[in-house]
């Protein structure tokens, strides 16, 4: 398993979909030393001792956060993965979350799985260029609500029997858009998504196979709908071509649906995230079996790692770079803007500390606006191709009334 998720990214990188067929196999030769149980899913304690346990034998690359702790004293916790992993860096962040609905268990597992392999291995170096989050377990208390030994009493809801999945502020719908109060979970990942500044995050679910792009609660399409529908596809294609079946992931329009069209919700996270916060994240339902079992779980693993592991890949693409002020070399904080294009916050701004923005675009050529209060805006012509990066650092001026304005305070 350890060659074949490196060559993975590897053909991810640089070969056709069509190739990756043949690697789809377990390398005899492969470590044994395994945190995450081959064909069973972690107990809730035993949950806790992986994921600090992975943060202890990596802790290179590797750190485990508490991002909250639930009134049943079950904790939000969170996997962060990225070189040198105790420095600040400018990288693309990346969240994959699970179990946000609790009887949805195959994320769970498959979250863990990626996160061990993507420790041993650091395939392509992605670790280099990307900043990546995992959560495996959003609703600790829905998936075990049979006690922490088993999952067999996993139900849909927390503990209070709300949807999370409902219970967001919504761009149409106003703030509660279920009619009730915010939850622990949900307050916990708002309060992340705040402090983290999420670029690119995906929500895996079970119950369909399909990937879910945005709007689930607009009938009209992202701005970025073009960007959306080849990396939808993409991943689509390759989750196909990795099962060597003609029924896996075939939902929808083969593997592949707009939110609205399947069917409009309300306070959904991935709504959240690409409208209050100018992320991009996908909804994943990476199983027709909702309860999957456990004994098929390296299958699932196999089928639908070249796909989950393509779209984090899209993070090192797109328009990258900086905005710091041309005197003093500080972050500034700009909004990365495309006149005529960008609508429903579709528009980024750069982050606060380092001044690094990410934006993900299809392909062609871009007029990009740079703008930030007190200083003068930069218009800037830009060329995206899918597959490869594109790097624009600005150093904008102090407008001429944010200087008079400064010297008159003197």
């Amino acid at each position: 398993m350890t060659r074949f998720f490196t060559l993975l990214l590897t053909l991810l990188l640089l070969g056709p979909l069509s190739a990756q067929r043949g690697l789809l196999m377990a390398d005899a030769g492969a470590k044994t030393e395994r945190l995450v149980p081959a064909q069973a899913y972690p107990t809730y304690d035993h949950y806790l001792q992986i994921m600090k346990g992975l943060a202890k034998k990596y802790p290179d690359r590797c750190a485990l956060e508490t991002w909250g702790t639930l009134p049943s004293g079950r904790k939000i916790l969170t996997l962060r993965l990225t070189s040198r992993v105790t420095l600040p860096n400018a990288r693309p962040r990346v969240l994959c979350s699970a179990a946000m609905h609790g009887d949805e268990t195959a994320g769970y597992w498959l979250l863990l799985q990626m996160a061990e392999e993507v420790l041993r291995e650091n395939p392509g170096n992605v670790l280099g260029d990307v900043e990546l989050f995992i959560n495996p377990l959003a609703n600790p208390d829905g998936a075990f609500a049979a006690g922490n030994h088993t999952l067999d009493g996993s139900r849909r809801g927390n503990a209070n029997g709300v949807d999370l999945n409902r219970n967001y502020p919504d761009p149409d719908d106003g703030n509660h858009p279920d009619g009730n109060d915010y939850q622990p979970e949900t307050i916990i990942f708002m309060r992340a998504a705040r402090e983290k500044g999420f670029d690119l995050a995906i929500n895996l679910h079970g119950g369909a196979e399909v990937f879910n792009y945005p709007w689930d609660t607009y009938r009209n399409r992202h701005a970025d709908n073009a960007w959306w529908l080849r990396v939808s596809r993409d991943f689509a294609r390759r989750a196909q071509t990795a099962s060597g079946r003609d029924t896996y992931f075939q939902d929808r329009h083969s593997g592949v649906t707009n939110g609205h069209d399947w069917y409009p919700i309300a306070g959904s996270r991935q709504d959240y995230m690409n409208y209050y916060h100018r992320c991009r994240e996908a909804t994943l339902e990476v199983s027709n079996a909702k309860r999957f079992p456990a004994q098929q779980l390296p299958e699932l693993w196999r089928y639908v790692a070249p796909a989950l592991l393509g779209y984090v890949n899209e993070a090192r693409y797109g328009l990258h770079g900086t905005v710091t002020d041309y005197h003093t070399g500080q972050p500034v904080v700009a909004k990365i803007s495309i006149p005529g294009h960008d609508r429903e916050n579709s528009d980024v701004f750069t982050e606060a500390k380092l001044g690094d923005f990410h934006r993900y675009l299809a392909a062609g050529a871009y007029q990009v606006e740079i703008s930030a209060q007190g200083y003068e805006s930069q218009w800037i012509p830009v060329m995206i191709y899918d597959g490869r990066r594109t790097d624009l650092n600005i150093q904008l001026e102090r407008s001429y009334a944010a200087g008079l304005d400064a010297r008159r305070k003197r």
